[in-house]
């Protein structure tokens, strides 16, 4: 019987660490699945996964010290200078990020953000589930809704006032990161003086749900900033990048990628279709890249977007000839030329002054014009054809 226990407690704490790892990853996926564009680079998800392991480990030594050298109390710690430190740990690499040329808007700075908070929450979930013993379960079920949530979602704040900060000079620049750090702060110690002095059973139905709303308010902000990046895109990219607007109308209907490919998947097979959906996303970046460009104040950074700008071109171009041109004639009649918003707003604005009636004596309008010719035309041709018969 106690070596059937044992064999228990072994099983269910595997199952613990199993779940303090797995759930946070997968709502790391979710919020990087609301990035259409996929402007978040995987790869450096990955480093900014590894930055916030890295940022766990410099945090525990700095609340360590700061309880050992009787600095302050160890509820002092956890309720105060805890969270500060680590949202200052955490953010760290974001600011690097923030800098690089590459980076499109803050709706990348939300994704990055996110990740290093996921990493810091599951590295200090293992610390949490080890001291726990037989508790180590609901302790792991406890905190994947909660406090994992809280990290993530306050650096994700971060990653947002730092991606909206890039566009900003002088003093707005340090006012909006200032204000992004701040913020981060003063949710994460509400979060610790909460779970730390509510007592009532309904402590967890707390913990869960401000978590759960930090996640939805990062996942509403991506949202916004897609809706802006689709503008965006629609506004910048074209002919100077050989882009018909048939190509930017499906761009801008990414989150329908699978419903607008699977004839392509059907008729060219899996592998191209993903060639034309990376094509695609290739073409949205370079629409942002192109906006960005034009909101950046700084010279400097300016002609570091620019080189960027003709990098991705030349990688659009390669990812063109992988398609193949005549998938691309396909995929170019996929959608109507028309099909674009903006080529939609235009033909409306263009009937409603035709049909409009015009004062005397304004002249003939384009239109009247060409319909007075196709008369003309009409009128012609048959004693045109009557003179070549004689």
């Amino acid at each position: 019987m106690h070596f059937v226990k044992k064999e228990y407690s072994r099983a269910m704490q595997i199952l613990a660490y199993v779940i303090a790892t797995i759930i946070p990853l997968l709502s790391l996926y979710t919020i990087f699945g609301l990035d259409l564009y996929k402007t978040g680079e995987f790869r450096t998800i990955l480093m900014c996964l590894m930055a916030g392991v890295v940022a766990f480990e410099m945090a525990s030594l700095i609340n360590r010290t700061t309880i050992n050298q009787g600095w302050l109390a160890r509820m002092e710690v956890v309720r105060y200078s805890a969270p500060i430190v680590e949202e200052i740990l955490k953010g760290l690499l974001l600011w690097y990020l923030v800098s690089r040329p590459k980076f499109t808007y803050f709706v990348e700075g939300a994704v990055y953000g996110f990740a290093a908070g996921i990493g810091f929450a599951v590295v200090e979930n293992f610390q949490y589930i080890g001291s726990a013993g037989s508790a180590g379960f609901a302790v792991a079920a406890s905190r994947v809704i909660s406090t994992n949530l809280i990290h993530a979602s306050t650096c994700g704040i971060l990653g947002i006032a730092l991606g909206l900060a890039r566009f900003e000079r002088g003093s707005r620049k340090i006012q909006f990161s200032a204000a992004g750090l701040l913020a981060a702060m003063l949710l994460h110690v509400g979060f610790n003086n909460m779970v730390t002095r509510v007592n009532s059973g309904l402590l967890l139905v707390y913990a869960a749900s401000c978590g759960l709303v930090g996640a939805g308010v990062i996942a509403f902000l991506i949202r916004r900033g897609l809706k802006e990046e689709k503008a965006w895109i629609e506004e910048k990219l074209g002919m100077t990048d050989r882009v018909t607007s048939g190509e930017v109308a499906i761009v801008q209907r990414l989150e329908k990628a699978h419903e607008l490919l699977k004839p392509l998947a059907e008729r060219f097979g899996d592998k191209k279709a993903a060639q034309i959906e990376r094509f695609l996303i290739i073409q949205a970046r370079m629409g942002i890249l192109r906006k960005s460009l034009d909101k950046l104040s700084d010279e400097r950074m300016k002609r570091a977007v620019e080189d960027q700008i003709y990098k991705l071109r030349a990688e659009m171009d390669d990812s063109r000839r992988q398609v193949g041109s005549y998938a691309m004639l396909y995929l170019r009649h996929t959608i109507p030329e028309n099909a674009s918003p903006l080529w939609g707003r235009l033909e409306a604005l263009i009937q409603e002054r035709a049909a409009s009636p015009r004062p005397a004596g304004s002249g003939m309008n384009v239109w009247e014009t060409l319909k007075l010719r196709q008369e003309e035309h009409k009128a012609i041709a048959p004693e045109s054809k009557q003179e070549n018969k004689l």
